[in-house]
Formats: structure tokens, C-alpha cells, sequence
């Protein structure tokens, strides 16, 4: 934001008295940069397009560096002020300050590369060196900022990310810099495109709604995978419901607390590839079975690595079974080299596992689970996070406990399993199979693949039958 602010005071510096026509084609850019505002569409986590690049652009093209850092600032944060979202201050002053920026920086460009001159096709060049710096600047602000945010490279899977938008960004600049080239002298003009830019909001919907039916697809597929079990039926689902109860307790920011959400639901989906002979052995696994389940996580990494909504979820699926102390695998990670957001999984996903039935053993009380998680802070698990969950479920039993003193009894739903108030985990558990208590047990989308996924399949076989599968649901 103080870059921003010191870009617009250079820029001022230089400021004449804007013409008749100047005012116009800035009001007119304003009012449909705001109203794009709006409406945004979020591809991923990290990507979220709205429409009005298209205005930004075009008064990039237009307009003198300080009308139109302005212009693209206070579209931003009239668009925010009408939004339907809860948004902080300092969020709506970076993405504020990173749209001023962008379009100052393209601003910037196309004056030293074609001077005070109109954009013309001539200028094709320049147009194109001012789309480029003004896509990347804004790109790598937010890169940044929420890789910061998420403890990761800035730049790892950059390509990932930004693939599926590129076209249609691209798209956008080129319907600004239409417009900027063939406004001439009628700022009425830049109306006409108000068409063009809404028809490509509407394809940017279609295309929001094919990606978030793939994530439910996958995270339904993740509950499909939990059936072959039915000792860990929904057990995915009340993981990720600890780990985001979690995740909020320990302040994590709202896109930490949304990937560890997704990844925790998926976490197990690499069980797909594991052996039913060594999945329900009622026993312990020799060597050779160990390094059968333990390929889960590799084969779940490799999955979702190759799906946008779920790539970043893929590297804490990867180490979901390492151990604070380098003790884990595949990797052999410890302290500060594993993300805090697999500590947060990790820690419910054993909560979890403890407590259950498994073929092997019986679930295990709530006092002997603490003291566990105890005995392994700092070793197994990260100590901060171990003592924030265990007190998170003192807590809420001592809450459930205090309800059924009053007669209120408690609230249905999966917290009966997880708070465990007066009885063991396995006398409150519904019956293998049987679901929890007021959780969501069908499952369409699995349920229309099972004839084609079977026990076990290569993943190649499984990409072909998701593949099949959203097909016909689009």
C-alpha cells in the first residue's frame, strides 16, 4: 500500500487539467471497472479473476499515469464497498494497492515505448509490453503475499496456478486495448464493450462451476475410498472437521485454514492404489505390507498434483505421515521443514485413528489419547499444536459434560464421536457403515464410478473414469 501511495504521488507530480473528453472516458472506465468488481469468480485459492481487467487496461492505455492509478484503485475499493463479502481493511488496501501498481507499471510502459501518442494498431508492440508488466505485477503481489501467508516459495507452481487463467486474462487485455484503440474521440464508444466483457463473465462462471463440480467429484471420490473400510467410514470428514476447528484456534489465516480444510478431506485418497489384503489385515503389517501402505501417500500426492483445485492440498497429502522429529516418511521432514498446516493435520489424523475401532485394535478413551499426544510433543508432533488441540478437547468435553448435567443433552451431529463426553469413543460410534449421526452419507458421484473403480486401479484408470464422469455432469 505505501508503494502505492508513493507511485500515485510521483505520478501526481505530473498532472495537467484533464480535458472534457478525458473526464468522460474516466467516468465511463470507472463505472464499469467498479461494477466488474463485484462480481468476482475464484478459480483456486490463490487465483481469483474479475472483469475488470478490461477498463483497468484501456485506461492504462488512455488516460495520464495519475488518472489512471486512480481510477484503478477507487474502482477497487468502491467494487469491495459493494460486494457482498466480509473483507479486512489492510485486504481491501493490498488488493487496492495492487491494482494501482499493476496499472500504473502498464501506464509506465506504453508511455516510454510509444510516448504521448494514442494507442493505434501501430503500437502493437507497445500495447503488448503494457498487458505483460500489468498481468505480471499484479500475478506476483498476489504470488507473493499468499505464499507469505502460506509459509511457501512465492514462485513454486507458478505455471500451475495461472495456465487456466491466462487465456481468459488474455482475452480481457485484448477486448481493453480493443477499446482503447477504437474509442477516438466518442467516449460513448467504450459502452459497446460493456457486451463483450460481460458475455466473458459469463464464460468465467461456466468455467468456476466445472472446476468446483471436479473438487466435489474428488472429495467425494476421498469418501468413496473411505467405504472400502468400514472401520474408517467418514473418518475423512471428521479429520478435516478437527483440523479446521484447529487450524481456527491457532489464528491461521483464512486460505491456511481453507487448505488444510481440503487437504485433511482428501488426505487418504492414495489408498485408492493399496492392496485390500493389506488395508484390512487384522494384524500387524510385516515389512513388506508396511512399504505397501505407506505408497498412499505418494500415489495420493501424484493424484491431486495434477488437479489445480487440489495441487497445493498434494504436498501436505505427501506429508501427512511425517514426524516432527524426522522420524515420518517419505520424505523423512522434521521441525521447521514441514508446514504448520500438516502439523495441524497430522495431529487430528491421529486423534482420529486413536480413537476408532480398527481391525487391530479397539479405540482408545480420551484419556489415553492425551496422554499420547502428550508423550509426543515435540517428537511425533508439534508441540504448539498438540497443546492447542488438547485443549480444544478438554474443552468441548467439559462444555458436552456441563449440557448434560442441565438435561440439555447434545446438539446431534459428528461432535458426539469427537467430544466424547462421558462414555468411550466405541459406545457412542454408530455402527460400521452406518455413518455418523446428522453427516452426509450419500455419495452420488462415488457411487457412479464404483463400477468402474472396483477395489484397486492404476491411476491412469482412475483419471479415465473421472474424466468420463464429469463429462456427462457437464
Amino acid at each position: 500500500m505505501a508503494l502505492a501511495i508513493v507511485a500515485i504521488s510521483f505520478a501526481a507530480q505530473r498532472v495537467s487539467a484533464p480535458s472534457e473528453s478525458t473526464l468522460a472516458i474516466t467516468g465511463i472506465l470507472l463505472v464499469m471497472a467498479s461494477a466488474a468488481q463485484v462480481w468476482p469468480l475464484h478459480l483456486s485459492t490463490k487465483v481469483k479473476i474479475t472483469v475488470d481487467d478490461m477498463p483497468t487496461f484501456a485506461a492504462a492505455l488512455l488516460l495520464p499515469g495519475f488518472e489512471a492509478m486512480l481510477l484503478a484503485g477507487a474502482s477497487t475499493l468502491i467494487g469491495l464497498r459493494f460486494r457482498n463479502t466480509r473483507m479486512r481493511w489492510y485486504n481491501r488496501g493490498f488488493n487496492a494497492a495492487s491494482s494501482t501498481l499493476g496499472v500504473g507499471a502498464a501506464s509506465a510502459t506504453y508511455a516510454s515505448l510509444n510516448g504521448p501518442m494514442p494507442p493505434t494498431m501501430a503500437a502493437t508492440a507497445a500495447i503488448l509490453a503494457a498487458g505483460m508488466v500489468k498481468y505480471l505485477v499484479q500475478a506476483i503481489l498476489v504470488d507473493v503475499v499468499v505464499a507469505l501467508q502460506l509459509k511457501r516459495r512465492p514462485l513454486e507452481g507458478w505455471w500451475q496456478v495461472h495456465q487456466r487463467d491466462l487465456p481468459y486474462e488474455s482475452a480481457l487485455y485484448l477486448l481493453g486495448a480493443l477499446a482503447a484503440i477504437f474509442v477516438g474521440g466518442e467516449p460513448l464508444s467504450l459502452i459497446l464493450f460493456a457486451v463483450p466483457m460481460g458475455a466473458m463473465l459469463l464464460a468465467l462462471r461456466e468455467t468456476a462451476r466445472v472446476r468446483q463440480q471436479t473438487r466435489a467429484t474428488i472429495l467425494e471420490l476421498a469418501d468413496l475410498i473411505d467405504l472400502r473400510d468400514p472401520y474408517t467410514h467418514g473418518h475423512s470428514q471428521r479429520v478435516a472437521a478437527l483440523a479446521e476447528r484447529l487450524a481456527r484456534r491457532m489464528k491461521l489465516e483464512s486460505t491456511q485454514i481453507q487448505l488444510i480444510h481440503d487437504a485433511a478431506r482428501v488426505h487418504d485418497i492414495g489408498k485408492i492404489g493399496t492392496n485390500d489384503v493389506v488395508l484390512l489385515k487384522p494384524g500387524p503389517l510385516d515389512e513388506a505390507e508396511r512399504r505397501e501402505m505407506q505408497r498412499h501417500v505418494e500415489i495420493g500426492h501424484r493424484l491431486l498434483s495434477h488437479i489445480p483445485e487440489f495441487f497445493e492440498g498434494a504436498e501436505l497429502v505427501l506429508a501427512h505421515h511425517e514426524r516432527h522429529d524426522g522420524g515420518g516418511y517419505p520424505r523423512g521432514l522434521k521441525g521447521d521443514e514441514l508446514p504448520v498446516e500438516v502439523s495441524v493435520i497430522t495431529v487430528a489424523d491421529s486423534y482420529d485413528a486413536m480413537m476408532t475401532d480398527r481391525p487391530y485394535r479397539r479405540g482408545m478413551p480420551w484419556e489415553s489419547v492425551r496422554a499420547e499426544l502428550v508423550r509426543g510433543a515435540g517428537t511425533q508432533w508439534r508441540e504448539r499444536a498438540v497443546r492447542m488441540f488438547v485443549a480444544m478437547i478438554d474443552e468441548e468435553r467439559a462444555a458436552a459434560s456441563a449440557e448434560l448435567t442441565l438435561g440439555r443433552g447434545l446438539t446431534a451431529g459428528a461432535d458426539v464421536h469427537l467430544v466424547e463426553p462421558v462414555a468411550r469413543a466405541n459406545d457412542l460410534r454408530p455402527a460400521a457403515g452406518a455413518g455418523l449421526p446428522g453427516a452426509a452419507t450419500d455419495v452420488h458421484v462415488g457411487a457412479d464410478l464404483r463400477p468402474e473403480l472396483g477395489r484397486q486401479l492404476r491411476l491412469d484408470d482412475l483419471r479415465g473414469a473421472l474424466e468420463r464422469r464429469m463429462k456427462g455432469a457437464a
